[in-house]
């Protein structure tokens, strides 16, 4: 087995690099209308992330209050 090349490794790591290159973003300005969709997407998703999150914290607490209660009817039924 031999070792790689790195100059031929790092040519074609450039030629990939050039391949993929991003367009100007000049030449491809996003509409308006495209932004405030993308906004409005946006905004939903951290709603949806808000809500699913509130819902969780919600469940802990309940749980944990169940909790609580259990452990006091155990140190009742102790007697501690």
């Amino acid at each position: 087995m031999t070792l790689p090349d790195f100059a031929s490794i790092g040519a074609s790591f450039t030629a990939l690099l050039q391949a993929a290159a991003v367009p100007d973003a000049r030449s491809e300005a996003l509409a308006p209308a495209q932004v405030a969709r993308g906004f409005r997407f946006l905004t939903a998703a951290y709603a949806i992330v808000w809500v699913i999150l509130a819902v969780y914290m919600m469940s802990l607490s309940v749980r944990l209050r169940s909790l609580s209660q259990q452990v006091r009817r155990l140190k009742e039924r102790l007697g501690l």
